[in-house]
């Protein structure tokens, strides 16, 4: 709720508690009516709401910058990532990839391999936003990866430039990978089939063009 509409209500309120009071004193209580009338008390009560509107006032203002610094602050905020990629058609590398805003700090990062029981480790002073860092596996080639790293765990942590820490806890099943990208290469390969068919046909049709152009503008040509 934006403050003007919590001073709006607080308003509406105080102005509904003084008409209850009033009417409430003018049938049942003398004493009450006489406070209501009284400008020392009157007083009282107008300061006791502007206190109350101030202290609204405050807090909607603290809110406010409050979300104001949590919004620059994530403008700035990185976010490291591990995928697995292909370096050519049958070796697979570890991609470590800041995805965020901004540069992440004094990253500790231990990176483990099963079922081959193998750990290395990471460490960077800084990483921009989308800088890249790739990372060898014990054993690259897909046909025996998953000997050694079937299962790759990516556990670690890093900080921004305003001293928040994050943490990385990422799980890579190797296999799953390797069997996605055969898939998606089986759908993709016919529609490339095609393409180099396409194109092959166009350049048949190109150089038959041409011959018909030349042969068309041959000076020993008779009609």
């Amino acid at each position: 709720m934006k403050w003007y509409k919590v001073i709006l209500v607080i308003s509406c309120a105080a102005i509904a508690l003084v008409l209850s009071l009033y009417a409430y004193a003018s049938v049942y209580s003398e004493p009450i009516k006489e406070m209501l009338t009284d400008p020392l008390w009157v007083s009282v009560f107008v300061t006791v709401v502007l206190v109350v509107i101030n202290i609204s006032s405050a807090w909607q203002t603290r809110q406010t910058i409050n979300e104001m610094k949590m919004a620059r602050k994530a403008d700035f905020l990185p976010h490291v990532k591990a995928t697995l990629i292909f370096l050519g058609p049958r070796f697979l590398l570890l991609r470590m990839t800041n995805v965020g805003k901004g540069p992440a700090l004094d990253i500790k990062i231990t990176i483990s391999f099963l079922p081959g029981n193998i750990e290395r480790s990471w460490r960077q002073s800084m990483m921009a936003p989308s800088e890249i860092n790739r990372i060898l596996l014990p054993d690259g080639n897909i046909d025996t990866v998953c000997e050694k790293a079937a299962k790759i765990t990516v556990k670690g942590n890093y900080s921004d430039i305003f001293g928040q820490s994050f943490k990385i806890d990422e799980n890579i099943d190797t296999k799953e990978f390797i069997d996605e990208m055969k898939q998606l290469s089986q759908l993709v390969e016919p529609d490339l089939q095609r393409l180099v068919s396409d194109i092959k046909d166009e350049m048949q049709a190109l150089t038959s063009e041409i011959k018909r152009i030349r042969y068309n503008i041959r000076p020993d040509k008779t009609d």
